[in-house]
């Protein structure tokens, strides 16, 4: 057995002391730390073109080494170098520019209105640009003339050309991404879920939509769906490889991943701000990215792919190697059983008829219940990407969880809760059990105990809609008595003040006569003898003194198991905070449980949700050991 306890100890040690992987080093950054705004790569990948949020136009070499920099009038929205060295710019201020390789403006064209997408073939022959809240594509020549004006119905947000030249991507205000061919004749539409971020269109036509429901979808030249990648946020930056074979992502939380064109994650990793650029040199053998903190990005692609192909390989092994030390276990946990205590496994044996029976109820309780719960616990040491490459960090979403902002205000919210939770849960039912229970009349009880229990009926959803009603700053029913009673200065917008959110919510459901709890301490009461209350009254014990000896001290039990299971469903809750005020205004009514459901669902990080799930699974089982030790009964 001690040989089975340090095989434990061992792999548990070896599992916390794998290293995480930290972000590389930027090969440049823009002194003032402002946003990318749009980056260009050279064709032999040995220069990057950036435009920033301080109207500038920087070359650099691949090196991060400066070699011109471009001042325009307002933001830079987009850049494109051309095969001779030469560059388009353009920019808010409603300029396109032309510089020479030196830097130096050959020609610059006012359109008259901001200039939000750019997009070129590296020999600079066909130019695209999209003005702001137009719903035509421009098409331009080498000068800058407009040779077409390709209508697409409605504003457009984003635009790509495919190096080729030969197909056309827009994605559009009204969610739906089009395709256009080379004469600028529309071959297809697609709706997409969420609003279009970006595009990016391959030599083959694979073109590449991002969204902002954590989405890059691909499709084929025929609009045919090829598959998605889910990110962590919002999709910010797409880009492909010529021949479709790979794509890029950036998302807003500084994630970038390389996914096949299919959609499986490759590989992936996180900077430090926000990723708001990324993009392929013409080979595909190197990756540039660019972030909100003016920082640029180098990673060699198939250096990543290979990283990525190992971390795999790693992930793997390290499962098999579980599976297989799991069956170690158990056959050594047999071998234990059969030399030390034989009789446990003869009447294993004896009873095999029962066991047989309970095996289904066993078998749906482990893959329902204590799988799920195991699965938490192992993803939370991982930035866990469900049918994809996830990567063992260790400790770091624990980690994460001390500097979350949210998490510090959602526990500080959680005292609170926990508090006035507690005192609602024991003492208002309480004291309507012990009105119930001095009622002389049986039937009395029977009537009042059924008019409590029909309140059950109601659902807690429809409670909670009342009740947020109820706060309504214009007719809810708490301002209208206020105004009623003359205290109309008082009236306010319970739900709308950081101030008064988090105490309107502790007090829905006044009077708080919870039924479960009502029920539970009533029928400790009737449990009590007569004979220990009939001996108190001969001894002349008044009712307050009988409650306060007897009843008290008997319902400790009572009182336990309603501690415990309301700090099980105060800490787990995040149900009525989601539905009344979504955890604001701003921050006010956050709570952990809240800030686990939003890291699962909006922001698609589910190793930081199952972190946050142990963690409050660890709370919960301290705080039960506490109140099971220090909570004595009459049976203990």
């Amino acid at each position: 057995m001690r040989a089975i306890k340090s095989i434990l100890l061992v792999l548990l040690l070896l599992c916390l002391w794998i290293p995480p992987i930290y972000a590389s080093v930027p090969i440049w950054t823009m002194e003032q730390g402002l946003t990318i705004k749009a980056m260009s790569i050279s064709e032999d990948g040995e220069q990057v073109a950036v435009g920033t949020q301080n109207a500038t136009a920087i070359l650099l070499q691949q090196d991060g080494t400066q070699q011109f920099e471009f001042a325009a009038k307002n933001v830079v929205t987009g850049v494109a170098l051309l095969n001779d060295g030469q560059m388009l710019v353009s920019s808010d201020d409603r300029h396109l520019y032309k510089l020479d390789a030196k830097g130096e403006e050959i020609w610059s064209r006012d359109f008259r209105k901001m200039i939000k997408n750019l997009s070129a073939t590296p020999d600079g022959k066909r130019v695209i640009i999209t003005l702001h809240n137009e719903s035509v594509i421009r098409l331009l020549d080498e000068q800058g003339e407009v040779l077409q004006e390709i209508p697409v119905g409605i504003a457009v947000k984003t635009a790509a050309l495919s190096p080729n030249g030969q197909w056309l991507a827009a994605g559009a205000a009204n969610q739906y991404a089009y395709m256009f061919g080379p004469s600028g004749e529309q071959l297809f539409q697609i709706p997409l879920d969420g609003d279009i971020q970006h595009v990016a269109v391959g030599d083959n036509g694979t073109l590449v939509v991002g969204s902002s429901n954590n989405k890059a979808v691909i499709y084929s030249s025929e609009g045919d769906s090829l598959g998605e990648l889910v990110t962590k946020d919002k999709v910010t930056s797409v880009h492909i490889t010529n021949d479709g074979a790979f794509v890029a992502v950036a998302d807003y939380s500084g994630n970038y991943y390389v996914a096949d064109e299919g959609g499986s994650l490759l590989w992936s990793t996180k900077e430090v701000g926000a990723g708001q650029q990324i993009r392929f040199s013409a080979d595909g053998t190197r990756l540039f990215a660019g972030s909100d903190q003016g920082a640029v990005f180098q990673y060699e692609v198939g250096a990543v792919l290979a990283q990525g192909k190992q971390a795999a390989m790693t992930q793997k092994m390290l499962q098999i190697g579980a599976v297989v030390v799991s069956i170690v276990l158990i056959a050594l946990l047999f071998l234990w059983l059969w030399r030390k205590k034989p009789h446990i496994l003869q009447r294993l044996w004896r009873s095999k008829l029962a066991y047989a029976m309970l095996l289904p109820s066993f078998t749906l309780l482990i893959i329902f219940l204590y799988i799920p719960a195991f699965s938490g616990l192992i993803h939370s040491l991982y930035d866990w990407n469900p049918g994809a490459r996830s990567e063992f960090i260790g400790l770091d979403n624990f980690r994460r969880m001390l500097n979350d902002p949210y998490v510090t205000k959602g526990v500080g919210n959680l005292l609170i809760l926990i508090v006035t939770g507690l005192i609602k849960a024991l003492i208002p039912p309480l004291i309507v059990a012990e009105l119930i229970y001095h009622l002389r009349s049986k039937r009395s009880q029977y009537v009042f105990r059924t008019f409590f229990v029909i309140s059950m009926v109601i659902p807690s959803v429809g409670m909670l809609l009342v009740w947020q009603d109820m706060y309504d700053p214009n007719i809810g029913l708490v301002n209208q008595v206020l105004r009623m009673i003359g205290l109309g200065s008082l009236s306010h917008a319970w739900l709308g003040d950081p101030n008064t959110a988090l105490w309107a919510i502790i007090m829905m459901g006044f009077p708080f006569v919870g039924i479960l709890q009502l029920l539970v301490l009533y029928s400790g009461l009737i449990a009590i003898p007569d004979e220990v209350i009939e001996a108190a009254r001969i001894d002349g014990a008044k009712s307050f003194r009988i409650i306060r000896t007897i009843h008290l001290p008997l319902l400790a039990g009572q009182f336990k198991l309603l501690i415990v299971l309301g700090l099980i469903g105060i800490i787990q809750d995040f149900g009525s905070i989601l539905i009344v005020t979504g955890g604001g205004p701003a921050d006010s009514t956050y709570v952990p449980a809240l800030q686990m459901y939003f890291a699962a669902t909006k922001f698609n990080d589910l190793g930081y949700a199952s972190a946050l799930g142990v963690s409050m699974f660890a709370i919960i089982m301290i705080i039960t050991v506490i109140n099971m030790k220090f909570i004595k009964t009459n049976t203990d």
